[in-house]
């Protein structure tokens, strides 16, 4: 989060009202971006009115208190609070276009596919069917599948192969572990079979991304 800034609301016949201005952003990777940004619209409007805006006015004063108050552990309570701020906008959103919105957010906002997904997250190495997935989300196979793909965009296990590379992807840029330790955490058998699906979903080899420039 960027320290406040003041700022001046002008009105009609040249009246001036004091007022304050929070700004700050959250930063993704290239492929964290594509799994949250992308499904999401340019701005998120969130009405004074509804629940969410009290709860997004309280975060925003906090964070206020904090950056200009600079307390202890100021900066660690502000970006905590910004999530909060996020979450709640993400729950705004997801539940005014639930017939509408896809990708990774819609699929959480879904009684059915998002067991599904607390079970990939919760465990990426491991080697998921169709058919686990659909007994954690209580459906049939087939159900779980047109379901996952109609809300997600992808089948449950695409979904877990672009999941198990964005892990490693965030391994080989902010770690040092080897390119077979990588592989293991994610669930692949091999280096080999890693950098195969790493390129695929990539277009680079796991060694030239972790030298290439940060997203």
């Amino acid at each position: 989060m960027e320290a406040p800034c003041s700022a001046v609301l002008w009105y009609g016949c040249g009246m001036t009202a004091p007022s304050s201005s929070v700004g700050g952003r959250f930063s993704f990777g290239d492929r964290a971006r594509a799994l949250l940004l992308d499904a999401l619209p340019p701005v998120i409007h969130v009405p004074a009115e509804t629940e969410h805006a009290e709860t997004v006015r309280w975060a925003l004063e906090q964070i206020g208190q904090e950056l200009l108050g600079r307390p202890v552990a100021a900066t660690l309570v502000a970006e905590h609070l910004a999530v909060v701020m996020l979450v709640h906008v993400l729950r705004l959103h997801l539940a005014r276009e639930a017939h509408g919105a896809s990708g990774w957010p819609a699929g959480l906002a879904d009684p059915v596919v998002a067991p599904a997904l607390a079970a990939l997250h919760s465990a990426p190495a491991h080697g998921w069917t169709v058919a686990e997935l659909a007994r954690a989300s209580g459906v049939s196979r087939s159900t779980l599948a047109a379901r996952f793909k109609r809300t997600v965009g992808c089948p449950p296990l695409d979904y877990l192969r672009r999941w198990r590379i964005e892990i490693a992807s965030q391994r080989l840029r902010t770690g040092t572990d080897t390119l077979a330790v990588i592989a293991r955490a994610v669930g692949y058998g091999s280096e080999s079979a890693l950098s195969t699906a790493f390129k695929e979903v990539t277009g680079s080899s796991p060694r030239e991304y972790r030298s290439g420039p940060a997203a």
